[in-house]
This record gives structure tokens, C-alpha cells and sequence, in this order.
């Protein structure tokens, strides 16, 4: 594929299969985008926008715990 366009041409799907107690590999060429894991796909609509200004809300149950620090 062309990385920088997303123009896919051709990919393959590596697996083994058991012969005679042995993992045989094969692999299955395929020209579909759609079945490729790093084709980028089309950006889907965007979210609605929310209308409604968000509302802090306290927890239900009392928490007990410490907070960590990564520093």
C-alpha cells in the first residue's frame, strides 16, 4: 500500500495450519482494503455537539482511597 495516498493494492494473511503434528504456515493474498488492519479507513461523520452544558454530580457512594502521583 501507499502509506502517504491510502491507496491499498495488495495484502496478505499469515497463518499456520496442523500437518502431520506440524505447524505448516501459509498465507492468503487478499485485495481488499476493507480486511487490512493498518488501511486507513474513511473518518466517520462527526459527534453531535451537545446542547446541554455538562453538570458535575457527586458519586453515589463515598469513596475511600489515595490518590497516586506518577512524580
Amino acid at each position: 500500500m501507499n502509506s502517504l495516498t491510502n491507496d491499498f493494492y495488495r495484502g496478505y494473511k499469515v497463518s499456520t495450519t496442523l500437518i502431520n503434528d506440524y505447524h505448516m504456515p501459509y498465507y492468503i493474498e487478499f485485495t481488499e482494503a476493507e480486511r487490512s488492519h493498518i488501511w486507513l479507513r474513511p473518518v466517520k461523520e462527526a459527534a453531535p455537539k451537545l446542547d446541554k452544558q455538562f453538570e458535575p454530580m457527586r458519586a453515589s457512594q463515598h469513596v475511600n482511597g489515595i490518590q497516586g502521583s506518577l512524580f
